[in-house]
């Protein structure tokens, strides 16, 4: 493994070199695709679901949807020791989103006028799991729970076949155990877009959720021209870790392999104000690789080889390093460090999509037992989006009335407005209450 220590600010060049790739999840040529697919599933229905799967996932689908045996046989088999896990996931999961979920609420704002806002559900959402590169029950766990936290009626779930047509047992039990009403196999973009429009077996829903490659985020993209709720920005995974001198070196590189491990498309980044450090967890990260299963370890290899988005960084500060973090807007964050250091990263950084904070909150606590949301903004979207919770499963309507007394406070501004956007209507709509109504409108205000 080739050095992988950037110093601050003389290796910005070649730092921002090694991610010019991350400014973009997907393209228009990715999108163009996206759409094809989307018109051949409103084409053909079921069909396109099956033409997809076969073309992109070579796999031959007899049935879209799994009947409730099977989904049973996938629970029945779990070892006792899993389905513990998916328990204690399940429950965690919940107790965060029921402490996130918005409440309708209301307040007199001013005498006779008051405002609120209704919350409600969606109806319905699809929510696609992927398992291109192994299996990911934890998110399965983290959107239905979610979408039952927010009281949605309809929650299906949508992953990728094995190559005998099934989902994964696993991914499919923990989504079955977290709630999901209907399971849906199939190619990811297709399902989505089924979604999006509805086939025979595939309901169309009202919202859709779920990470993946830049494929899957373009088709998430899409199914908002239909009216979709979706969420933005979920690409795949990364990592950043801030760190003082205090820092662990041993802990640190099996942080960094945390989420590394995911793809080769994985990006994983150390900050630190200290040089010492750095080299450290250089030399150990090398060792810890070397330890890992053959198929992860060809992963590790590459985030943190040449051409790879694998990355140590010295700064002259801390406050340089939260602005390296800013820049780079990661969708998992640790900070560990001395007690000012936590503070005053937790001051400046502001983009994130989670922060852990302390040397005994591991990115893997994140993804599996905290209850707290690790589908997360990759590719800078932290800038602006914010990991999935059963916010995203509801919608609001604002809320207002009115006493006699409060509209005639309002009267003035209505009138002098809508005669400068020359809607007479919309003055009349108030006089005809007030008893006020002028012999002409023709006069603006």
């Amino acid at each position: 493994m080739s050095t992988m220590i950037f110093n601050l600010p003389q290796d910005q060049e070649q730092l921002d070199e090694r991610f010019r790739s991350h400014n973009k999840l997907f393209d228009r040529e990715v999108l163009t695709g996206v759409l094809a697919i989307f018109d051949e599933v409103a084409r053909s229905g079921d069909e396109g679901i099956r033409s997809a799967t076969r073309k992109f996932d070579q796999v031959e689908l007899d049935r879209l949807e799994l009947t409730e045996t099977c989904t049973a046989a996938c629970i029945n088999g779990l070892p006792p020791s899993l389905r513990s896990a998916i328990g204690q996931a399940i429950r965690h999961v919940h107790e965060v989103n029921m402490e996130l979920r918005p409440r309708s609420w209301e307040k007199e704002i001013r005498p006779g006028t008051v405002v609120g806002e209704i919350v409600r559900p969606l109806d319905s959402v699809g929510i696609w799991i992927p398992a291109r590169k192994g299996p990911l029950l934890s998110t399965a766990i983290m959107l239905v729970v979610a979408a039952k936290a927010a009281g949605v009626p309809t929650i299906v779930v949508g992953m990728p076949p094995l190559k005998d047509g099934a989902g994964d047992p696993g991914t499919v039990a923990a989504a079955k155990l977290a709630g999901a009403d209907r399971i849906v196999i199939g190619n990811g973009v297709s399902i989505i877009a089924a979604f999006a429009q509805g086939t025979e077996s595939v309901p169309e829903v009202d919202g859709i959720f779920g990470p993946g490659p830049g494929g899957i985020a373009a088709a998430m993209s899409a199914a908002m021209m239909y009216g979709k709720k979706a969420a933005l920005g979920l690409g795949p995974t990364e990592c950043a870790i801030i760190a003082d001198g205090s820092a662990d070196p041993e802990r640190a590189a099996c942080d960094l392999i945390n989420e590394a491990e995911h793809g080769p498309d994985s990006s994983a980044v150390l900050v630190t104000t200290s040089a010492a450090l750095a080299r450290q967890i250089e030399e150990r990260l090398g060792l810890r690789i070397g330890e890992m299963p053959e198929d992860r370890r060809r992963y590790l290899q590459q985030v943190f080889g040449p051409a790879g988005k694998g990355a140590i960084v010295v700064t002259p500060t801390i406050e340089d390093a939260c602005d390296c973090i800013n820049g780079f807007a990661p969708e998992h964050l640790m900070v560990v460090g001395e007690p000012q250091t936590e503070q005053r990263v937790l001051e400046l950084v502001r983009h994130a999509g989670e922060i852990l904070i302390g040397g005994y909150t591991p990115f893997s606590a994140g993804n599996y037992a905290i209850g707290i949301t690790a589908v997360l903004p990759t590719n800078r979207f932290a800038k602006a989006f914010s990991g999935v919770t059963c916010k995203d499963m509801v919608k609001v309507s604002t809320t207002g009335r009115l006493t006699p007394e409060a509209l005639r406070e309002l009267a003035p501004a209505i009138r002098e407005m809508s005669g400068y956007e020359q809607l007479p209507g919309h003055r009349k709509a108030a006089d005809i209450r007030l008893g006020t109504e002028p012999a002409d409108y023709n006069g603006g205000g």
